[in-house]
């Protein structure tokens, strides 16, 4: 397998975005894109991580898997993040051809597929509306940002959040949350056995006390965040994958049913997969496609075979 960092758009201080863009080298026949967005919240995260074991399904199976690094909240906003990820579509289609052809890579830019994790997956959400996707798949994607009754908008004690304690930055905390010199695009998760940042203890501490509507879209024009809101028949064919105990805001086993319902109203070509027993991030553990082949891993390869069912290779 091969990864290389490209960057694909420059923050407002000139400081680049990267993506990260893998191949396989097994085949010579143009490869269709897979655009692959993190999750984080809009607030952390990187193509870092992005499971290993499912970029390397896609390429195996002949796509280019490009995860573009977008920036993050508080020093732009949802909306701008989401602007970030559109570039990287249009990029991918225009401008990526000619840089891996230097690598001996050919692409089909007719064929693109769109997936993503949790806020990641609202983004894929996001495109199978706005671009010209073959498909997408969200694993348990936020939804409903725009509707101020859901769970997104309320204290939780779902865990992890029920275990992280109230965190007020102090102005040490608030430069290093927001540099002076470049907007933050790239930024490790809180989880084990990463030491928690001030940027992670904030987040958490945004998330468990519901303000993560207000901090990530400060003008309140949440139906930016919201593709829900932007149904129509014309959506590419989407899958959701989604663990049957996810009780992260947002992300909760209502909204997912919600969701359904809509989107098979408007005729959407939509499936759905919940996987018994499991919650949110199910499928991060590095251990999930590689030593766990199981249900975990099983519900993975049919939200990635979804795509793959959708495109010509």
């Amino acid at each position: 397998m091969e990864h290389i960092r490209l960057p694909y758009k420059y923050d407002a201080y000139g400081k680049p975005l990267f993506a990260q863009v893998s191949w396989s080298t097994s085949s010579a026949s143009p490869k269709p894109i897979a655009l692959v967005f993190h999750a984080g919240g809009l607030m952390v995260g990187s193509s870092s991580i992005v499971p290993k074991t499912q970029i390397d399904y896609l390429c195996l199976l002949g796509f280019a898997v490009v995860i573009p690094n977008y920036r993050l909240a508080p020093q732009v906003s949802g909306k701008q993040a989401f602007e970030d990820c559109e570039t990287a579509y249009d990029w991918a289609i225009l401008d990526l051809a000619a840089v891996l052809e230097k690598h001996g890579v050919s692409l089909n830019t007719q064929q693109v597929v769109a997936m993503g994790h949790s806020s990641g997956g609202t983004l894929a959400l996001h495109m199978a509306g706005k671009k010209q996707v073959k498909a997408a798949t969200a694993f348990y994607p936020s939804l409903y940002g725009s509707d101020k009754t859901t769970t997104i908008h309320k204290p939780t004690n779902a865990p992890p959040f029920c275990f992280a304690k109230d965190f007020v930055p102090n102005d040490e905390d608030r430069a290093a949350i927001s540099p002076p010199d470049h907007e933050v695009s790239e930024f490790q998760l809180g989880a084990p056995p990463a030491i928690p940042q001030a940027r992670n203890k904030w987040q958490m501490h945004v998330i468990k006390n519901g303000l993560w509507a207000e901090i990530v879209q400060p003008d309140g024009n949440l139906a930016a965040l919201d593709p829900m809101t932007r149904v129509s028949a014309h959506w590419a064919p989407l899958m959701i994958v989604q663990g049957e105990l996810d009780s992260v805001p947002g992300s909760d086993r209502s909204l997912v049913k919600r969701a359904e319902k809509e989107l098979m109203a408007a005729k959407v070509d939509f499936q759905l997969e919940v996987v018994p027993g499991e919650g949110h991030m199910f499928d991060l553990a590095p251990i999930v496609g590689s030593t766990d082949l199981g249900p975990k891993w099983q519900a993975v390869v049919r939200g990635l075979d979804w795509l793959v069912a959708h495109v010509s290779m």
